[in-house]
């Protein structure tokens, strides 16, 4: 089994979907109304990916001998995701004396 973590593709005559006004959301919470306008920023503009081209590399995946676990399909994802997985092993650095510290000093019997 594949996690495929798909972009944004051209569905919609060609356009990028509009993640703020596609008429799919359910009642939105004002508390996320900055995040949800971020990510629609964000999102817009990234470039629509063709859903051709995605159902061909689904096709490659499910032909692969040794499919990985998770995949990512479209661009911009990688620079974006190994960012935040930098700063999150930085952050686990920075605290990893504390981490050891809260395992305590038990002794295995």
């Amino acid at each position: 089994m594949t996690i495929i973590e798909p972009g944004g593709f051209a569905t919609r005559d060609g356009n990028n979907p509009d993640p703020l006004a596609n008429g799919h959301m359910a009642t939105t919470d004002p508390a996320y109304d900055g995040l949800r306008q971020r990510l629609g920023a964000m999102t817009g503009k990234m470039p629509a990916g063709d859903p051709a081209a995605a159902a061909q590399a689904l096709l490659k995946l499910v032909d692969s001998a040794n499919p990985p676990l998770r995949v990512l399909f479209g661009k911009g994802f990688q620079p974006m995701i190994e960012r935040a997985y930098a700063d999150r092993l930085k952050t686990w650095s920075d605290w990893q004396e504390l981490a050891i510290e809260a395992h305590g000093a038990l002794e295995a019997s």
